[in-house]
């Protein structure tokens, strides 16, 4: 929340999270990424070198903040993320749940651009039909 030209409000939670700070990086590109996911101090990553000229971004679940953050740093040529969180023998399982929600709105969308073509297809084939009887 924002008072006048500047004045910034952040109301964080009572319990206080660390970090869970990962090193992502791409072997086709040699590009790395510092990921610090999980706290609850918004201004929590401003000290570490890595994350100085990027700003937290609160998770959002169901339209609600939950007051935890995610804060992501793309990584110069020899910089190190700093203190990361290793789980080496822990797979990665990201995985995409389908949304129905997502679905039927995508199938009522084409429902309704197949209805809107044929409307267009019967009036343009009208439309002929009564300039050639004429």
């Amino acid at each position: 929340m924002f008072f006048g030209s500047g004045t910034r409000l952040t109301i964080e939670p009572k319990e206080q999270y660390e970090p869970e700070v990962y090193e992502l990086s791409d072997t086709k590109t040699n590009e790395k990424v510092c990921l610090a996911t999980g706290f609850t101090r918004h201004n929590l990553m401003k000290d570490w070198t890595a994350f100085s000229g990027t700003e937290a971004s609160q998770i959002v679940e169901d339209g609600k903040p939950t007051g935890v953050y995610n804060q992501v740093a793309v990584l110069e040529a020899g910089q190190e993320c700093g203190n990361t969180t290793e789980k080496a023998d822990e797979p990665c399982a990201a995985s995409l749940e389908p949304d129905e929600m997502v679905n039927l709105a995508s199938l009522t969308v084409f429902g309704l651009r197949v209805i809107f073509m044929k409307t267009v297809v019967f009036n343009v084939l009208m439309t002929l039909r009564l300039w050639i009887s004429q």
